[in-house]
């Protein structure tokens, strides 16, 4: 599938890509996708959250980016007013984010973008009652921006949204989309 050359910015909807990107679990692949994404004006800092259990993670984010990540202290809180939800946690500790998901008020338009490996779109599906999810498989490269990440979606998210997805991804190297797991 073939996805416009355009590059979606910050300055064209004075935004971000999107409203609101939370990201669940703030770990190197995590931080490997939020650096490219400030960087390039794609999303502003001030418009990402993050949730992780490690607060030594959070305080190197929050002074990296001069606190203008806004950091929360729970999973709902942190997915409240999302529009893209980002989960990078350890294959392990999904069931607990699927728990916390489940409590949680998420926008009904939300996408759940998932870089956790031996997770399948099923798995989100049945664990977070969110619909639109879409699964990457980011490779290591990608903590240095030169990654290649392999990506398939839900039938349900439109051209549109697939395009943004896209965006996401390739700000930390390239991005290819198959139509299946």
């Amino acid at each position: 599938q073939y996805f416009s050359s355009t590059n979606i910015t910050n300055s064209e909807n004075g935004k971000g890509v999107y409203d609101k990107i939370t990201f669940i679990g703030a770990g190197k692949m995590a931080q490997a996708l939020i650096s490219p994404l400030v960087s390039t004006n794609l999303q502003p800092a001030e418009n990402i959250t993050i949730y992780d259990v490690y607060p030594p993670t959070v305080q190197e984010i929050q002074d990296e980016y001069e606190g203008k990540i806004k950091i929360s202290s729970s999973i709902p809180d942190a997915v409240d007013g999302a529009d893209l939800i980002v989960v990078a946690v350890k294959p392990q500790n999904v069931c607990k984010v699927y728990e916390e998901m489940r409590k949680s008020d998420v926008r009904p338009d939300a996408t759940l973008l998932s870089v956790i490996a031996g997770k399948p779109i099923s798995s989100f599906l049945k664990g977070t009652g969110i619909t639109k999810i879409a699964r990457s498989m980011p490779n290591t490269p990608a903590q240095i921006g030169q990654g290649v990440t392999v990506w398939c979606c839900t039938g349900n998210i439109e051209m549109e949204e697939r395009e943004k997805i896209n965006e996401v991804l390739k700000s930390f190297g390239k991005s290819i989309f198959v139509d299946d797991e």
